[in-house]
């Protein structure tokens, strides 16, 4: 994404999740995920120049995308529950979301058990774009 493009709030990121069937969540999430795996890739390599100003502001700017692509992330993994699907074989660690009676969404069991690759670039996706763009 260029830094000109800001990427929707998460509010209408979620509500486009709607439009989506399981399949294409998946996608999306892989496809996510392979962006983490890539800027966590690129902030090693910019963190061994550390005197560098400028390297230091695209790890910061990294950080940001990278925290803003785990919140939606945690959403794809909301949605996917919400429609019944386990979401333990995606092999991400971290809270899984359940649904309470009053339909407000909390987090009470971690993802377990799956020893499937959890970057991209172990699920064979190498930086090409893929997946829906929300």
């Amino acid at each position: 994404m260029s830094a000109s493009a800001a990427p929707i709030p998460l509010d209408q990121f979620a509500a486009a999740l709607l439009d989506l069937e399981i399949p294409q969540l998946h996608q999306e999430s892989a496809r996510l995920q392979n962006s983490l795996y890539h800027l966590e890739r690129s902030n090693t390599t910019l963190a061994e120049y550390p005197d560098d100003e400028d390297c230091k502001d695209a790890i910061r700017y990294n950080q940001g995308v990278i925290e803003q692509q785990k919140q939606r992330i945690e959403i794809v993994k909301m949605e996917l529950v919400r429609r019944g699907v386990s979401v333990g074989h995606m092999g991400l660690d971290g809270p899984i979301p359940t649904s309470s009676s009053s339909g407000d969404v909390q987090t009470t069991a971690t993802a377990q058990g799956s020893s499937m690759p959890t970057n991209g670039a172990a699920n064979g996706h190498t930086g090409e774009d893929e997946g829906v763009y929300l």
